[in-house]
């Protein structure tokens, strides 16, 4: 005899309750909203604006150390010693000026642990780092549940900061936040997880100090942003290696320099990104040469056709201009009359000049490659040589 379950409204409310228990449990879980609650009750409060003064923070008690009230203004040194945890109140937060430095460092088994005060990401403001001092270091320490967990430099600032053998995890926005011409002294055998946004953001033009000694997991977005110059001209050499997660190119970059892209490396393009290799103001080149075993991935961030804009190179006339065995895809959106995901361009009688076999190209909105004549060389089996689908004005278009 077939049994037939029913479920009253107490029933099925109190399996809602569970269920969302459950997906709460899971939550905390992944974010450590719980791991680290310690016993606040001995905990010094720290209810100041400024810090004038040297100070060393030490391992108090066993739990929660200090209690930041709010954001404070670091204008000395700062010495966190190993094992120290400090709980910030909703807005507050460790800003270090650039007369200031901060040096927290921990030990393998016992870290030093940045926190919120009520356990939820966002509630206070993370740590901002304005200052150039060698000294400044984050090492063997966790920092979760900022706004965004760490900012290095500004607008207007450089700022220097190593961050090593530390957990950066459950900020509400960004992991690891790097302003152009800011650096990271070191960056190694960090864990950056769990943050609603990017694990990391920095300039294009930082991005060759990155090495693949990181480790990086469930992250919003999977990625490390790069962000475009504008129209600013790029002038050091810019290498893009093959890490554990892809790069995403955000904005519009100009780069005077060479642009290496490394076999194997995953280059993610935002939307209406593009790159121009400059060799009008510049001596720009432009050399992605991935292997069959390992070619190069460089594609629209979404599912699309035209999500992203353009490679151009523009008066490079460069031998190292090489794109071999690549993958690219989903580009081709401009209003320029030379339209294509690849666009080799040639102004003011200045002369270009590009390789471009055995790559995937597809699913371009405009056509795949895009050469002017005049001025301009290229292999000549180009059509050849290279696959194409979906390019809606053509494989190659000649102008």
């Amino acid at each position: 005899m077939k049994t037939i379950y029913t479920f009253s409204k107490l029933t099925a409310a109190l399996f809602a309750v569970i269920v969302l228990n459950a997906c709460n449990k899971e939550q905390e879980e992944l974010t450590n909203l719980d791991v680290y609650r310690k016993d606040a009750g001995q905990a010094e409060i720290v209810d100041i604006s400024a810090m004038n003064s040297a100070m060393v923070l030490k391992d108090r008690v066993n739990g929660v150390d200090y209690i930041f009230t709010k954001n404070v203004a670091v204008n000395t040194n700062l010495t966190i010693e190993p094992g120290v945890t400090m709980m910030f109140e909703n807005g507050a937060g460790l800003t270090i000026n650039e007369q200031g430095s901060i040096s927290a460092l921990g030990a393998p088994s016992n870290e030093i642990l940045f926190t919120s005060k009520s356990g939820k990401r966002g509630d206070w403001d993370g740590i901002t780092v304005l200052s150039s001092n060698t000294k400044n270091v984050l090492a063997y320490s966790k920092v979760e549940h900022g706004a965004d967990n760490v900012k290095i430099g500004a607008t207007s600032t450089v700022a220097k900061l190593e961050i090593s053998n530390s957990e950066i995890t459950a900020a509400k926005g960004y992991g690891v936040i790097v302003a152009k011409g800011s650096v990271l002294t070191q960056f190694a055998g960090n864990k950056i997880h769990t943050n609603t946004s990017y694990p990391l953001q920095m300039h294009l033009a930082d991005a060759s100090k990155l090495e693949d000694s990181n480790e990086f997991g469930t992250n919003g977005k999977e990625f490390i942003q790069l962000m475009g110059s504008g129209s600013e001209v790029i002038l050091q050499k810019i290498t893009l290696k093959k890490l554990r997660i892809p790069f995403v190119i955000s904005g519009q970059s100009v780069a005077g320099a060479m642009v290496e892209v490394l076999a194997g490396a995953r280059v993610y393009m935002d939307d209406q990104a593009e790159l121009t290799i400059d060799g009008q103001n510049g001596q720009g080149a432009f050399s992605a040469i991935g292997t069959a075993a390992q070619p190069i991935t460089i594609a629209a961030l979404y599912n699309g056709v035209g999500v992203w804009s353009s490679i151009q190179l523009r008066n490079s006339n460069s031998p190292n201009n090489k794109i071999e065995y690549c993958t690219i895809s989903g580009g081709g959106k401009t209003t320029n009359s030379n339209e294509g995901m690849i666009r080799v361009v040639t102004v003011g009688g200045g002369n270009s000049q590009v390789v471009i076999r055995n790559n995937n190209i597809l699913n371009s909105v405009s056509s795949g490659i895009s050469i002017q004549h005049l001025n301009s060389s290229y292999n000549n089996d180009i059509l050849t040589a290279n696959s194409f689908v979906n390019c809606a004005k053509g494989n190659v278009h000649f102008e």
